[in-house]
C-alpha cells in the first residue's frame, strides 16, 4: 500500500542562521511521500529566499508568502492550503532525526490511532548533538485513550502540549486553529485535539531536537504579552473541567509550572503587578502540586519552596535554569 501524503509545516521567519539545517533534515526523511510548506511568514531577511533554493530543487516543497501574523497565523495558513492525509509541524530554528516522520507514521499506523507523539531533546548553541541520525525502532511504544494522554501530558510524562513533535490526521482540526496573535498557542488546542481523538500512540524516540535560542520566545526576557500562557490556561482549566474532570489535579501540576515559567522570566521591577499575580497563583495550587505522588520531583520541590518565600525560590531557580543564566 502506498504510504499517504503527509505534510510538514514550518513556519519561517528571521531564521537565516538556522533555516538549513532544519531544511536539510526534512529533506532527507526516510518517509519519501511529503508536502513541506514553508511559510514565509513576512521575513525581512534570507530565511524564504533559501527555502525558495530548495524548493527549485525539491518538488515537494513550496513556500507559502503572507504577511507578518506570529506563528499561529502562518500554521493556520499552511492548513488551509495542504494537501496532506496528516500534518506534523517543525519550527524552523529546530530539526529533526531521519526517521522522525517515519516513526510518528509508523507508530500511528500500528495502533490505528488518530495521533501519534514522540520525544525530544533540548539542544544548545555551544552543544549541539554529533550523532542525530535517530532510529526506526519504535521506543516504549504505547497506545492511550484521550484521559489519558491528557494525564500524561499535564504530568509532562514523555508527552509535551507543544504542536510540534507530533502526527496528526488532517480531520483533527476541523474547526479548529490556533489563536491569532497569542504566544504559547499550543496550549489550547493540543488538549482539544488530544480530545478529539479515540487512540493516541506515544512513542519516546527522540527525534525532534528543540533548539535553545536566546533570543527565542522561551527564553527572551519578560514582557506582558507572555500573560498569554496563563490566559490560555485558564481556558484549558475550564475545558478540562468540562470535559476531563478526572484530571484536573494533573492539570493544577502543569498549571504550576507554567506560571513558574512566567514568573521567573520576570528580573525587574517593572513588572510587580504581574509578578504579584503569579505568585499568588502559584500559592493557590502549591498544596495540591506537593501532596500529589504523581506530579514530577521537580514540580513538588517547586511547590515546597514557595512556602518559604519568593526570595528562596527565585534564588534556587536562578541555579537551575538554563534560561536564567544567559539574562
Amino acid at each position: 500500500m502506498k504510504n499517504p501524503l503527509i505534510t510538514v509545516i514550518v513556519p519561517v521567519y528571521n531564521v537565516e542562521k538556522y533555516i538549513v539545517r532544519c531544511i536539510e533534515s526534512i529533506v532527507n526523511q526516510t518517509y519519501k511521500n511529503l508536502e513541506i510548506l514553508f511559510v514565509d511568514d513576512g521575513t525581512p531577511d534570507n530565511s524564504a529566499k533559501i527555502c525558495q533554493q530548495y524548493a527549485d530543487k525539491d518538488s515537494r516543497i513550496t513556500v507559502l508568502h503572507k504577511n507578518n501574523g506570529g506563528l499561529s497565523d502562518a500554521r493556520n495558513f499552511a492548513m488551509d492550503r495542504m494537501k496532506g492525509d496528516y500534518v506534523t509541524f517543525i519550527d524552523s530554528d529546530d530539526y529533526v532525526s531521519m526517521y522522525y516522520v517515519e516513526n510518528l507514521y509508523n507508530a500511528l499506523s500500528k495502533g490505528n490511532a488518530d495521533m501519534s507523539i514522540s520525544w525530544f531533546k533540548n539542544v544548545f548553541e555551544d552543544n549541539l548533538p554529533k550523532y542525530t541520525d535517530g532510529s526506526d525502532t519504535l521506543e516504549n511504544y504505547e497506545l492511550l485513550s484521550a484521559d489519558k494522554c491528557l494525564e500524561k501530558m499535564f504530568y509532562q510524562d514523555y508527552v509535551e502540549i507543544s504542536a510540534w513533535g507530533k502526527l496528526y490526521k488532517k480531520n483533527l482540526f476541523n474547526n479548529l486553529r490556533y489563536p491569532f496573535g497569542k504566544l504559547y498557542e499550543d496550549i489550547p488546542v493540543t488538549p482539544v485535539i488530544v480530545q478529539r481523538c479515540e487512540k493516541i500512540a506515544v512513542i519516546r524516540n527522540s527525534d525532534y531536537f528543540y533548539f535553545q535560542r536566546i533570543d527565542g520566545i522561551q527564553n527572551m526576557k519578560f514582557n506582558s504579552k507572555k500573560m498569554n500562557a496563563i490566559e490560555n490556561m485558564n481556558f484549558l482549566k475550564s475545558f478540562v473541567e468540562e470535559n476531563s474532570p478526572n484530571n484536573l489535579l494533573a492539570f493544577k501540576c502543569r498549571y504550576f509550572s507554567t506560571v513558574s515559567n512566567i514568573l521567573f522570566q520576570i528580573y525587574d521591577d517593572d513588572h510587580k503587578k504581574e509578578k504579584d499575580l503569579l505568585w499568588n497563583e502559584l500559592k493557590k495550587v502549591r498544596k495540591d502540586v506537593l501532596f500529589n505522588s504523581k506530579a514530577r520531583k521537580k514540580a513538588r520541590m517547586g511547590a515546597l519552596l514557595t512556602y518559604f518565600g519568593y526570595p528562596l525560590m527565585r534564588f534556587v531557580y536562578s541555579k537551575t535554569q538554563w534560561r536564567s543564566k544567559n539574562n
